[in-house]
């Protein structure tokens, strides 16, 4: 990308977009005899634009189309000029670039209407006599929409709503979006611009996209700002307002059913034949978020669509099936029916699907007019990727506006809208409507320590608790500057606690499992957790968000010194990723669905126990045991070194095929939790493998068809030991501990030795962001730690 230098400032750009300067309503003469041009080149550029029109789905009509051909093949000025009659019918305004550099903009002659809820596309001419090669900024509608970083491109884009107290007035104005086809991106006054280059022709044509959220007769501002080639300089700045008739779309209903046949919230996303998205994702407020896709509704809701042909692509989490159907909306046809398709219903087997890391604000969410989103929007996610749980983190970024939603419970809110007033501004038709499915999915707001002093050492979450402030402090920069009085007051409480993201700054180069390198501690992963779970208050390792080996290799090694400790699923949306809640998951055993706050509270208890697999919900656990005994019940107690038998119900989905364009996978490229990544060669089978102590004892290939399929293993149990399966790097379960005449599990010497000097490596890095009056306090326990990891290494009997 080129960048340009000026001296113009943010400021006057979004004072620019803005259209706050507004010009004459002219309607010009079209530009005769243009001799500078030769034929060739003219009709070269012309065809381009007719193209364009063609791809996007609004071509001329054809007798136009012929007709500017036949005038192409004369190749002379008279055809030039009868062409340019011809398209200025197309034509939106024509921008003249004069030798200076200046620009002047007058109204083309096409009839301005456009639609609301959807789009119309128009030709912009652009006239350069002096040939000169700067880059336009090309822009119709009110700046506040997208801000300086959307001008005139395609994509997403964050809506531009600065402080004040009514956000109402302000988006009601945002009515108009414009996208100008094939723009090249360009670094200037600090951010990344969306601009025409000019080719240097004297007459050149380009397409602009308009987006009418509204009906009616209404008004906006086209604007052009050119850009020099050479720094410090720019010109022609230059507004014209037009006016637009903008015609009414239709109220579409969408009936949304479970596979049962009853209603329930589900994850769309609409495009038409061109692959536009409905609603543009530039123009959404809360429950819709602009920097994902689809948009989550529920039964017998509606949304307003233009007449025509889309693609309307269902889902419901990672245990539906995607379908995808063609709709065609028009005076007959106002409905959109659909019936999801589950391929393993984990449920019924007892199985209850959460995520445990969310956020209501920061990261990908704008940050205004609320400080993020409220219950009434996060709820609608969760019930539209069919989780029974989640947890809604409040952290650094969001923590005094959003600790407000804490209650210390289990809550299921009413289909809602947050900021009802907005959604009318906002033209949207979205009337909630509750279903019979609602009540099977909690919140539950609870806390990520995450921009506080500690946050170094690791970002802690924890869950149930009972009070949110830590004792004695007021502010954010009053909590202790280190992890474990933390995780202390927490326990306290009653509350279940762990680590975030647990593979950051645990990322080394050895690509074994388990490995002996020890980490660089630089992240906001496990870190202080190999310290803190020698005190006995870590619960868990919350991981399918980073890289799996990462995650997965501290956790092997604190099971080998004999720990206890669940390895959960979790997402950290929308901070990891903005994809949707639930890409990481953690699946509790219940006897059934939990509902309400007894429901919360047993499903917490529950992954406290270890009664749980986790994973990315394309492959599945569903009946583990080792001599009849599942994960998260008491231990497996043998008198003696004995031969156990290992049974599991397993069930994994992949295509046939692999997708488009991506190879065959290989281990030594896991880098992300995806079943995907499993897959063996270009077959449809994936590699169940047995763990004893963290190392692969046996292992079986599994045809991933969806279909659920018993495996059986038996293997030598000769000390005390922790088995467990998984599917790398797509599912994991918990550990069935193996004890040996009550002996503790001492697996492993060298993992007591690499957890002792991880202990030395955290103190090197996190203890000089310690607070100087903490530092005593924290250097007696990791002394504890030192002690506690030398104890067992010196009981450990194997290597």
């Amino acid at each position: 990308m080129k960048s340009v230098h000026s001296s113009v400032t943010r400021r006057d750009i979004l004072i620019w977009t803005g259209g706050a300067i507004v010009t004459m309503r002219l309607r010009p003469a079209l530009a005769s005899g243009v001799t500078e041009i030769s034929a060739q080149t003219y009709f070269a550029g012309v065809k381009r634009a007719l193209e364009a029109l063609e791809k996007l789905g609004a071509p001329v009509a054809a007798a136009d189309a012929l007709q500017i051909s036949a005038l192409g093949a004369q190749n002379d000025s008279a055809s030039i000029d009868a062409s340019e009659k011809i398209l200025d019918h197309y034509s939106l305004a024509t921008l003249a670039v004069k030798a200076d550099g200046s620009a002047h903009w007058t109204v083309g002659g096409a009839e301005r209407t456009l639609i609301e809820q959807g789009w119309r596309l128009f030709l912009i001419r652009i006239s350069n006599p002096a040939s000169r090669s700067d880059n336009l900024l090309i822009s119709l509608g009110t700046g506040d929409v997208h801000g300086p970083g959307h001008m005139g491109g395609a994509g997403a884009s964050r809506a531009y709503l600065p402080d004040s107290l009514s956000q109402a007035p302000r988006i009601e104005k945002m009515w108009l979006m414009s996208q100008v086809y094939e723009t090249t991106p360009l670094i200037a006054f600090g951010q990344e611009l969306q601009t025409v280059p000019l080719t240097g022709i004297p007459v050149e044509y380009r397409v602009i996209q308009l987006f009418s959220r509204n009906a009616g007769r209404r008004s906006s501002t086209i604007s052009a700002f050119v850009l020099s080639t050479k720094p410090d300089r720019f010109r022609g700045l230059s507004h014209l307002e037009i006016d637009f008739e903008c015609l009414a779309s239709r109220t579409v209903t969408l009936g949304v059913l479970d596979v049962d046949g009853r209603g329930c919230v589900a994850s769309l996303t609409i495009k038409d034949k061109q692959e536009q998205i409905y609603p543009p994702q530039s123009m959404r407020l809360a429950p819709d978020m602009f920097f994902q896709p689809q948009i989550y509704r529920a039964d017998g809701e509606t949304m307003r669509l233009p007449d025509g042909e889309y693609v309307v692509e269902a889902k419901r989490g990672p245990e539906y099936l995607v379908t995808s159907q063609n709709v065609i909306i028009d005076s007959s046809r106002t409905r959109m029916d659909i019936k999801l398709e589950r391929w393993i219903d984990p449920a019924m087997w007892g199985w209850y699907s959460g995520d445990t890391h969310i956020h209501a604000a920061g990261c990908a969410h704008y940050e205004r007019p609320t400080e993020g989103v409220a219950p009434e929007t996060m709820i609608r996610h969760a019930r539209g990727e069919g989780m029974s749980i989640g947890d809604v983190l409040s952290w650094g970024p969001s923590w005094y506006y959003q600790k407000q939603f804490f209650t210390g419970h289990a809550i299921s809110p009413a289909a809602a809208l947050e900021h009802p007033e907005l959604q009318a501004a906002n033209n949207a038709s979205l009337d909630p409507r509750q279903t019979p499915e609602d009540r099977e999915t909690l919140l539950r707001y609870d806390v990520e320590v995450s921009g506080f002093p500690s946050s170094h050492a690791g970002h802690l979450v924890l869950l149930r608790l009972k009070e949110q402030d830590y004792p004695g402090t007021k502010i954010i920069e009053d909590w202790p500057s280190w992890n474990l009085p933390i995780l202390k007051w927490a326990r306290s409480q009653g509350a279940v606690a762990g680590m975030a993201h647990c593979g950051s700054g645990m990322v080394v180069e050895s690509r074994e499992l388990p490995n002996y390198d020890i980490p660089p501690m630089d992240g906001i992963g496990t870190q202080e957790a190999i310290v803190d779970v020698t005190h006995g208050v870590v619960d868990f390792l919350s991981g399918c968000d980073t890289q799996p080996l990462a995650e997965l290799n501290a956790w092997y090694h604190m099971l080998n010194c004999g720990f206890r400790m669940a390895m959960i699923g979790e997402t950290d949306w929308p901070c990891l990723t903005g994809e949707r809640v639930g890409v990481g998951r953690s699946y509790v055993r219940l006897e059934e669905r939990p509902v309400d706050d007894s429901g919360y509270e047993a499903w917490v208890r529950n992954l406290q126990k270890g009664k749980l697999y986790c994973g990315d919900g394309r492959s599945h656990f569903l009946d583990f045991k080792v001599n009849g005994r599942p994960s998260g019940d008491d231990d497996l107690m043998l008198h003696r070194a004995s031969q156990v038998t290992v049974e599991a119900l397993v069930a994994a989905r992949l295509e046939h095929e692999l997708p488009a364009g991506q190879q065959a996978s290989k281990e030594e490229n896991w880098n992300s939790w995806h079943l995907e990544n499993a897959r063996i060669g270009s077959t449809r089978e994936v590699s169940v493998e047995l763990l004893v102590n963290g190392s692969v004892a046996e292992r079986t290939r599994l045809v991933a068809d969806g279909k659920p399929k018993p495996i059986r293993f038996k293997t030598l149990v000769s000390r005390s030991s922790w088995i467990a399966l998984r599917i790398l790097p797509s599912s994991h379960t918990h550990p069935v501990f193996v004890l040996i005449e009550a002996k503790p599990i001492r697996a492993s010497k060298r993992s007591a030795q690499w957890c002792r000097s991880c202990v030395d490596k955290i103190w090197e890095v996190k203890s000089p962001f310690m607070r100087e009056s903490e530092r005593p306090a924290a250097a007696a326990a990791f002394d504890h730690a030192r002690a506690t990891y030398d104890k067992i290494s010196s009981e450990c009997e194997i290597a």
